[in-house]
């Protein structure tokens, strides 16, 4: 039997644990603080200074996974 509580060490069970402003993180003009991962694992690109996100089409995502919500992207 598992305990709900139990502290997982497998990345692909872990959860966001902490909130970054999408403001800084992504350089789009929004109040909105959304869940991220305080490490990043080897799945993690580097960032790109130089990439700019669709305001549209990353705004959409990240209020998926802020309210986790299935999000359609075309």
């Amino acid at each position: 039997m598992t305990n709900a509580a139990t502290v997982t060490t497998d990345p692909a069970l872990a959860m966001p644990d902490m909130k970054v402003s999408v403001r800084q993180v992504f350089g789009i003009d929004s109040d909105m603080d959304v869940p991220a991962f305080s490490e990043a694992d080897e799945h993690v690109p580097e960032i790109d200074p130089d990439y700019l996100f669709n305001r549209e089409t990353t705004l959409a995502i990240l209020a998926g996974f802020a309210h986790n919500r299935r999000v359609m992207v075309q």
